[in-house]
């Protein structure tokens, strides 16, 4: 009790005297000393299972490694491990990984009757890597507290640069109304985040993109370390770490599928591609049901 109050007093201190510097200085460079492995220079990642179970991202990510830096090579060298850089206001880089992974298999997007009917009336139009800044910006936008800093901004500014990080815009009008950013190794793309300015929008983005991407021969979309609803209305699912690695080490090893993302949905048509994958559905379910 007492060592609460004067944890408590310190605080209210810090804050007053110092605007909450101490405290910061404190969480960057000495609250996860000794709780999980502190990365050198040397692009090295620890086994998955040496993971701090007790400190958590959510309900499943578990603290592999703490610190290095956001430099291209340390992050893509962390997504090909299957590892994730998530950090937040005066914390060091915190890297973490989990027993479970959500993922999506593009050529199984769940498409509901209300996305079909909002893609049929054609309001939107799609595009890729015309407002990767724009898309980012929206994805911290009205969030106290986000994980994406502006350490992590510039590192994924700088990965769009290099090729590895795009974005998928939606417009009404010239109007920027929904979208989505990720990062693409080989044949693997880790969705980051999305937005929606209108309603359904960032499932539109999602969408369109896992059917661009079907069509491109990807695998699997990573959807992160746990699904949210909204990820699993669009039919995300959860499998364990090793089945994940065992599909994520060809998927980043496959060379370039797609050359230009700039042109991803050029003369691409969203409406006939819903329609084609809505008959392909249908028609595995009755080859299922006669045989």
């Amino acid at each position: 009790m007492l060592l609460k109050k004067i944890k408590t007093g310190l605080l209210k201190a810090d804050k007053f005297l110092f605007k909450g510097n101490l405290t910061g200085l404190y969480v960057r460079y000495f609250k996860y000393r000794g709780k999980a492995y502190s990365l050198t220079k040397n692009l090295y990642f620890p086994p998955h299972t040496a993971a701090n179970k007790k400190i958590r991202l959510g309900p499943e990510g578990e603290l592999l490694a703490v610190g290095g830096d956001w430099t291209p090579d340390r992050i893509i060298s962390g997504y090909k491990y299957g590892v994730y850089p998530v950090s937040f206001k005066n914390q060091p880089i915190l890297w973490w990984t989990s027993e479970n992974h959500c993922i999506m298999y593009p050529k199984e997007i769940h498409i509901s009757k209300k996305m079909s009917k909002i893609i049929r009336q054609d309001k939107y139009q799609l595009t890729s890597d015309r407002a990767f800044a724009d898309v980012v910006s929206a994805c911290s936008e009205s969030r106290e507290y986000t994980w994406l800093i502006p350490e992590q901004v510039k590192a994924f500014e700088k990965l769009h640069q290099l090729g590895f990080a795009h974005s998928i815009e939606v417009w009404q009008e010239k109007k920027l109304v929904g979208g989505m950013f990720g990062i693409v190794i080989g044949a693997y793309f880790h969705a980051e985040s999305m937005f929606a300015r209108e309603s359904h929008t960032s499932k539109l983005a999602f969408i369109g993109l896992s059917l661009r991407l079907a069509e491109m021969k990807f695998e699997i979309i990573d959807c992160g370390i746990w699904p949210t609803e909204h990820m699993k209305s669009l039919g995300a699912i959860v499998i364990t770490r090793d089945a994940f690695l065992e599909m994520l080490d060809p998927a980043v090893n496959a060379g370039d599928t797609i050359e230009d993302w700039s042109s991803l949905f050029e003369n691409w048509d969203l409406r006939q591609a819903t329609q084609n994958h809505l008959t392909d559905l249908n028609d595995s379910k009755t080859k299922g049901v006669s045989n």
